[in-house]
């Protein structure tokens, strides 16, 4: 069954959260299978970037299923840096709108950092992007002061990160 059509309260099948990922909803850390398989709150956490701080998702036990309203997307900083000799632009959807944004990054290693919770898109495969801290890892943002180290990221996560689009 497709994403869409699921109720708030229903629970959410492998194929459910991959068609979820495959049409924008979520963004995945590693390929969602293909099962009817019920989802639980540590296979969601397991396969898709998702709002862990969400009370409907914070308060399951690991081993319980969830169901599609318990799932919130997260904030994530993304480091974009361009290593190409000439500016190229970055195209991304600050968290708490539904507006893409498009902005220009220098050239020669030069970075910017900005707050989404999609992957922001480039004009060139020869400009990086990674998510910002360890590697693998997210800074999540949870309020204004917790993207400080983000350009531009506090505005955009506002006072409300974690809103539904």
């Amino acid at each position: 069954m497709p994403w869409n059509d699921l109720a708030s309260n229903q629970t959410v099948s492998f194929t459910n959260l991959k068609n979820a990922v495959d049409n924008g909803v979520f963004l995945a850390k590693q390929t969602v299978p293909t099962s009817n398989e019920q989802v639980t709150k540590s296979d969601a956490d397991s396969y898709v970037w998702l709002n862990t701080l969400y009370p409907a998702f914070s308060g399951k036990a690991n081993n319980q299923l969830v169901v599609k309203g318990n799932l919130q997307k997260g904030c994530w900083c993304w480091r974009v840096q361009n290593d190409d000799t000439v500016t190229r632009t970055v195209t991304f959807t600050p968290c708490n709108s539904s507006t893409p944004v498009t902005t220009s990054v220098f050239g020669n290693g030069d970075f910017i950092r900005v707050c989404s919770n999609v992957i922001p898109t480039i004009d060139t495969f020869f400009t990086q992007i990674d998510i910002c801290g360890a590697s693998g890892t997210a800074t999540r943002c949870n309020s204004e002061d917790d993207c400080s180290g983000c350009v531009d990221c506090g505005a955009n996560c506002g006072g409300d990160p974690y809103s539904n689009y």
